[in-house]
């Protein structure tokens, strides 16, 4: 398992998230993953500020499998689920927006989980590609700090 860290599109740096956000705020990071791309490898996206709303998670990808074995999941630590799950668009390429139903509006607050720490979000891969190829993801991350 290893773990590979995106960086925000715009500066190529990984950077601390935007606090009191009045409107919505997007981050959009991405990461060039290669043929090792593994199970249980995660990459490491935006983070969501504590006390923040989640307005959205989107993950859009090349073709990372060439073939029909690889899925993947976004959410948090403990959590890994909890936006996206299921998804296969990096067999084909495409985008794929949060399919959890608790997504929009959910807030990030102390003992939400248990930290009282920003939450990075995570893509998590499910299921190895069947005939890996190596590719781009992007993932991006909407939020605001009002409901």
């Amino acid at each position: 398992m290893a773990t590979w860290q995106a960086v925000n599109v715009q500066t190529g740096t990984t950077e601390v998230p935007k606090k009191n956000a009045t409107n919505v705020t997007t981050e959009v990071w991405k990461v060039t993953l290669t043929t090792a791309l593994a199970n249980a490898d995660t990459i490491v996206g935006p983070t969501l500020p504590m006390g923040c709303y989640l307005s959205n998670v989107r993950v859009d990808t090349g073709t990372l499998d060439s073939s029909t074995g690889l899925t993947f999941e976004a959410g948090y630590t403990g959590a890994l689920g909890a936006f996206i799950t299921g998804s296969t668009v990096g067999q084909g390429g495409g985008i794929q927006a949060a399919n959890v139903a608790g997504t929009i509006g959910f807030k990030y607050a102390p003992g939400s989980p248990a930290v009282d720490t920003d939450l990075p979000i995570l893509v998590t891969i499910t299921h190895v590609a069947t005939t890996p190829v190596q590719g781009t993801m992007v993932i991006e991350v909407a939020y605001t700090a009002s409901p």
